[in-house]
């Protein structure tokens, strides 16, 4: 009997390949979130106030 060879690497590549989408998809959120925050600091514009132009003398 036979023993099956071990893989050399340290991970198995069944666990590498469900990192890619699981990676993908926390990028996907960090960049929702951060879209939502850069909106949140956005909904009150600074108030501008024009001044008068000074008259000539």
């Amino acid at each position: 009997m036979t023993k099956k060879p071990k893989p050399s690497r340290g991970m198995p590549r069944s666990l590498i390949y469900a990192m890619i989408p699981a990676g993908f998809l926390l990028l996907v959120l960090i960049m929702v979130l951060a879209g939502q925050s850069r909106e949140e600091a956005e909904e009150d514009p600074p108030t501008v106030v024009e001044q008068p132009a000074d008259a000539p003398d």
